[in-house]
């Protein structure tokens, strides 16, 4: 069932409350995650056409686990990609939220027929689930309206040993509305940080006043982004300064998209960032009394968001989830800072395996693990 109202969101932001109400998360700090230094190694070629891991089936006795999955939406270069992916297991015996940011780039298999597995970064699963034109035999599982997530949820559940329970998919394009429907919100930034290289949507092909000789001759001398930077006009400039910002749906979402900032750029500095709006989010819908599914702004709010939680399971999780306030939050980053380390497929694509090989998940479900309270 796709349940796409208001019951839905409430349950996104129970997890999220949760972390609020907790002395001590109020402000947003580095990732508490095990960090260990290494020193880069040469990227290697990944051959894409190796044998898939046999599947295994997660289980998980203690924990109830919800995924959250964040895409560009509509009018973004690959819309329905979940470039934010955020495993949120809630250890109910020990009273522990293990939010688990996931990187994109990661390279697994996923299944995209009955009996084929391609290797595809991870954050492809949800937009191969909604596809039925290129990818039309599917389990019927990973089809429909449900696909997305339900594919999401099962390779997910490979890479990381644990069973998903319930996915959560927000198109971050809708969520500038939500943002804005609370009239705002006040973001714990974690550090001072500028990215000159922001995007301007529609203005992707201006030549900047560069005449078609001097554009030729940039083709010839660069490739990549270092050819997109010729063309500054392309671009607007983002700061922000660290601890309390307000934002507006607009910014939040350049906030969270940001890239190329030397300071706190990267995809592993985008999920701290996401996870930051999330907390600012809860905070705004407690301070402002929000949390009534009643209220016509969080009606509204519940419209950004697509998920397989349906209305009759929602009074057995707020059962099972208990007194809010008892809760901690545990943050663990899967990063090049740990276990993983930079590939290339043999396309020539960027992506992240296993420092022990590609296709070892082992070591990253034994982090993860380890690393769970």
């Amino acid at each position: 069932m796709n349940s796409k109202g208001n019951i839905l969101l409430y349950i996104i932001f129970v997890v999220i409350i949760v972390g609020v109400v907790i002395e001590g998360f109020l402000f947003f700090k580095t990732s508490k995650a095990k960090r260990v230094e290494v020193t880069p190694t040469p990227s290697q070629e990944v051959n894409e056409n190796q044998a898939a891991s046999p599947t295994i089936a997660p289980t998980d006795d203690t924990n109830l686990n919800i995924l959250f999955l964040g895409m560009g939406g509509a009018g973004h270069d690959g819309g329905t990609l979940s470039d934010s992916i955020t495993l949120a297991s809630i250890n109910l015996k020990t009273k522990v939220i293990n939010l688990i940011a996931i990187p994109r780039d990661l390279w697994v298999p996923v299944p995209v027929d009955w009996d084929f597995q391609s290797w595809q970064k991870i954050n492809a699963a949800y937009a191969i689930g909604l596809d039925q034109t290129k990818y039309p035999n599917k389990k019927p599982e990973f089809r429909g309206s449900l696909g997305g997530g339900n594919l999401s949820k099962f390779v997910v559940g490979q890479t990381t040993g644990l069973k998903v329970d319930y996915f959560l998919a927000v198109d971050f394009s809708n969520f500038i509305s939500a943002i804005d429907t609370l009239s705002g919100i006040e973001v714990d930034v974690l550090k001072t940080f500028d990215d000159y290289f922001y995007p301007v949507k529609g203005l992707e092909n201006e030549t900047c006043g560069f005449s078609l000789e001097e554009i030729d001759r940039f083709h010839q001398q660069y490739s990549g982004f270092d050819l997109e930077k010729q063309f500054t006009c392309r671009y607007e400039h983002l700061h922000f300064e660290k601890g309390l910002n307000k934002m507006d749906g607009v910014t939040t979402l350049k906030f969270i998209r940001s890239r190329h900032s030397n300071e706190y750029g990267g995809d592993f500095a985008r999920g701290e960032r996401a996870q930051a709006v999330l907390v600012a989010v809860g905070k705004k819908l407690l301070s402002q009394n929000l949390i009534n599914v009643n209220n016509s702004t969080f009606k509204k709010l519940a419209s950004t968001v697509t998920s397989d939680i349906s209305l009759k399971s929602v009074p057995e999780i707020l059962n099972t989830l208990g007194t809010l306030s008892e809760y901690q939050i545990n943050r663990i980053n899967l990063t090049d800072q740990n276990i993983l380390t930079d590939a290339k497929s043999s396309g020539g694509a960027f992506i992240l395996i296993p420092k022990s090989g590609n296709g070892n998940f082992e070591e990253i479900r034994n982090f993860i693990k380890s690393s769970i309270k």
